[in-house]
């Protein structure tokens, strides 16, 4: 199993956390989530630095939501009904955040980072609507410090019950990296299952 040595946490945690949260943004079908909590962890512990676990998920999140604001400004709806093309999910989501922001304006950018589904299809939606990009980007920011800082601190909240977990891990010759490994491909099996309309998983389960 893959071992990980405390300097490797030290050295590359920080950009270990902004590399999976840009390529999340990006669309790659990887949860952000465990790595936060486990960098939480490690914040705790004192062998990584809050401020800059902070720092490089707001910056990847913003980064990866930049590029698609920019897409959904250059393409348009275009974009946005190729992404509804893609999956079953993808479309609810664009219609779900079409609606949300019709009723309640700019602040749904940042409440969309705590909604799941919505996440990704926000940015692109946003760049084909009339508003503004300083509010795009206030509201968004907002948001990813607020999601980012949510998983942090419950990662150091609960570092003494992430500390057991990792011991039990290691009893059994695993490391954290092997269960965030599981987790990604867990991640990537329920995306693959939501491409699907909920007709055709009910009759596959017919079948």
């Amino acid at each position: 199993m893959i071992q990980i040595p405390p300097s490797a946490i030290q050295q590359w945690g920080a950009a270990a956390v902004f590399a999976n949260v840009l390529l999340t943004r990006l669309g790659v079908p990887l949860p952000s989530a465990p790595l936060l909590v486990f960098a939480g962890s490690a914040v705790a512990g004192g062998r990584l630095s809050f401020s800059h676990v902070l720092l490089a998920a707001v910056c990847g999140a913003l980064l990866g939501d930049s590029v698609w604001f920019s897409a959904g400004r250059i393409y348009g709806r275009r974009l946005v009904a190729a992404l509804a093309r893609r999956s079953y999910a993808l479309d609810t989501g664009v219609r779900t955040a079409g609606e949300l922001f019709e009723r309640h304006g700019a602040p749904i950018v940042a409440i969309s980072k705590f909604v799941p589904g919505l996440g990704l299809v926000t940015p692109p939606l946003m760049g084909t609507t009339r508003i503004a990009v300083f509010a795009f980007f206030f509201w968004d920011t907002a948001g990813i410090v607020a999601w980012a800082a949510f998983w942090l601190l419950g990662g150091a909240l609960f570092e003494h019950q992430l500390h057991l977990v990792v011991l039990a891990l290691q009893s059994h010759g695993a490391t954290v990296l092997d269960l965030l490994v599981a987790a990604a491909l867990l991640y990537c099996v329920f995306r693959l299952m939501r491409r699907r309309p909920p007709r055709a998983r009910i009759n596959d389960d017919d079948r």
